[in-house]
């Protein structure tokens, strides 16, 4: 026992675990943009909506209520409505033309209260547009993602302003305010007015031929307008010259960048760092290019040529949008790495940043993560992997009800083996998040239901680790039928989660080299022209296998600039382990399982400190026994003492 606790504190007293730094605070997860809701009530929606028993304003009203009725309880949307206020004479118009009343502001959803004001209403008046579209957009944040959702059975009747002028007005406020315009019944002039406003600002437009189009293109518009990519960040500015850099910290960081830029950040490296800089852009839909690229090149101390660069490209960026995110890890400094001489030292360490494009003006939001590894100095936790995780049996069983975050800082979390569900909307990009323990892996696959007569768009689905690196993706055209992703039947999975495994030649193999968020995107593609209202049905089947082991024992990083040292986020894992194998089995059933919060740790800490005590206590009564010898020379009676042999001449 005394040997193991002398072992034992001859252990470092202090284990710090692989810590990224604190982003600024995200979003919580699954959180929704803002949308303000503009609703048509003119003289013109008293006309009787054909094939319905009613007018379009009873349209309109059942649309309303049933779109209210199935947004989330905090969801952040406002209502507007036009025309109906006063008549539509001649001597009514210039009362008619300001008639804009905002029946709620942007706050968590009252639905009741919506849905009363909205059956109060009798159409009577005039159709002021741009003047309803200035106000909605005084009801949003000034800022973030935010949104209008236009609904008009005719052209403006109050130009001006001319709509399109005030969405160009509009669109100078940001790329991340968008106008959805709904036509209902319009004519073709009115469908121009409507397409160009949408078209302007980013947005989207959409043809409701009857009341039954329009209760279920208005709910599916406002649900996908309530879940875009959120930009989250502390504000920085890169500059132009790599000398003048900002010199960053572990964290996350917001800044802007435009097709023709360099932007150039900086980071202190120590001995036996790795480090991990991610660089995501946010594409609006309507992005001026087919085409995105983002470009990481890194350079050393004194801006020596690391002969290291990442890129990523989005084919689908003018039609779709979304994020494009492209990392690039370095651990030169780590003992054993072959890299350049140069670039092997520790110093300031420089990443420039482009779009890779020609031209254009054009500028959009640039999320931006620094994460650092410490050195590890002692055990390096299981050995590296070599097979994927498998699902046990076949999925069965209950679908979960979830709903997706519009971005990785909003991502909604899957807490364990189960099945997930919900509906995704063209031109939706939906994130969820599963965390892993080192030891753990996942396999996933996604069914996209039938929607009979659907339009053909394309259907992915991808894997992000959580320095937002892509393990492993699928795509495929879906054109209403029932579809897998992926398409060879075998779910996109990872290994159970080591150290070691980067060092793999398999990429999604050491990509798996990281505890913590893995980051599961599903996708549908933007359709053109009109489609079926009500989106895709979509279900998740996830396994998450292994037990929580003993990972990596980190230490203090050393030498170097002076730097910041990462924050520890977690804690070193319990020593218990279970045996490597070539592939890893997860039981799966409804309802999954119950994972532990991140931060849950079990930690040898005590038990060296423990040691450390008792070989204290030893040594502290050992000494006292060397004084009181020799105080009082003679022993015990049943003890006696030898000169020179001391306590190990017992009988």
């Amino acid at each position: 026992m005394i040997r193991r606790l002398a072992a034992l504190a001859g252990l470092p007293l202090l284990a710090v675990t692989f810590a990224f730094g604190n982003a600024s605070p995200a979003a919580a997860e699954g959180d929704l943009s803002p949308v303000m809701v503009v609703l048509d009530s003119s003289g013109s929606m008293i006309a009787r909506d054909v094939g319905g028993s009613g007018t379009r304003m009873d349209a309109a009203k059942r649309a309303v209520g049933s779109m209210i009725d199935g947004l989330p309880a905090q969801a952040p949307v406002g209502l507007a409505i036009y025309g109906a206020g006063t008549g539509s004479s001649g001597s009514a118009k210039a009362a008619g033309c300001r008639d804009v009343r905002v029946v709620q502001p942007v706050k968590p959803v009252d639905k009741a209260a919506i849905k009363r004001a909205v059956n109060a209403t009798k159409p009577s008046g005039y159709t002021p547009i741009g003047q309803s579209l200035r106000i909605a957009a005084a009801q949003l944040p000034a800022e973030g993602q935010r949104s209008i959702v236009l609904v008009s059975d005719g052209e403006d009747t109050c130009a001006p302003p001319q709509p399109c002028d005030v969405a160009k007005e509009l669109s100078k406020q940001g790329v991340d305010l968008h106008v959805h315009a709904i036509g209902f019944r319009v004519d073709a002039k009115a469908r121009a007015q409507l397409a160009c406003i949408a078209q302007t600002t980013g947005g989207t437009y959409h043809d409701a031929a009857d009341a039954d189009s329009l209760l279920g293109v208005l709910g599916r518009v406002t649900d996908r307008a309530l879940r875009h990519y959120e930009p989250t960040g502390q504000p920085i500015a890169g500059t132009a010259d790599p000398v003048t850099a900002p010199t960053m910290t572990p964290g996350q960081y917001l800044d802007t960048l435009n097709p023709v830029e360099e932007r150039f950040y900086a980071a202190d490296v120590k001995a036996g760092e790795t480090v991990y800089f991610a660089a995501t852009a946010i594409f609006p839909r309507g992005n001026p290019r087919d085409i995105e690229v983002v470009d990481i090149r890194i350079t050393g101390p004194g801006g020596a040529d690391c002969y290291r660069s990442e890129r990523e490209l989005n084919t689908r960026a003018r039609v779709d949008g979304g994020a494009l995110t492209t990392v690039l890890s370095w651990n030169g400094t780590v003992p054993g790495s072959s890299k350049p001489k140069a670039c092997s030292v520790p110093g300031k360490y420089v990443f420039k940043v482009t779009r890779d494009a020609k031209d254009g003006t054009d500028r959009v939001p640039l999320e931006l993560q620094l994460r650092i590894e410490p050195p590890v100095t002692g055990s390096l936790g299981e050995p590296a992997q070599t097979g994927l995780v498998e699902f046990a049996q076949e999925p069965s069983g209950a679908v979960r009800t979830v709903h997706g975050g519009g971005s990785f800082n909003e991502a909604t979390t899957l807490p364990g083996s189960g099945r997930y569900g919900e509906t995704i909307y063209n031109g939706e990009e939906l994130f969820y998040r599963v965390n892993l323990d080192w030891g753990q892996g996942l396999a996933y696959r996604v069914a996209y239901g039938g929607v009979p007569g659907a339009a053909t768009t394309n259907i992915r689905t991808g894997l992000f680790s959580p320095v937002r690196s892509d393990i492993k993706y699928d795509t495929t055209a879906y054109t209403g039928s029932t579809t897998t992703l992926p398409s060879n039947g075998k779910p996109i999975a990872t290994p159970r989660t080591a150290y070691l495994n980067r060092n793999a030649s398999d990429a999604v193999l050491r990509k798996s080299s990281i505890d913590g968020w893995y980051y599961l995107v599903v996708k549908v593609g933007s359709a053109i022209g009109d489609h079926p209202a009500g989106g895709v049905p979509v279900t998740i089947d996830l396994a998450v296998a292994g037990d929580k082991v003993a990972g990596p024992e980190y230490g203090v990083s050393t030498g170097g600039t002076p730097g910041t040292t990462p924050t520890p986020t977690t804690s070193t894992p319990s020593a218990a382990s279970t045996p490597s194998g070539s592939e890893t089995t997860a039981a799966q059933g409804p309802g999954g399982d119950t994972k532990p919060a991140a931060d849950e740790t079990s930690s040898s800490l005590p038990w060296i400190i423990l040691g450390a005590v008792l070989l204290l206590l030893i040594v502290a009564i050992a000494v006292l026994v060397l004084i009181l010898r020799r105080r009082k020379p003679a022993a015990p009676p049943t003890y006696p003492n030898v000169p020179g042999q001391g306590w190990t001449n017992r009988p």
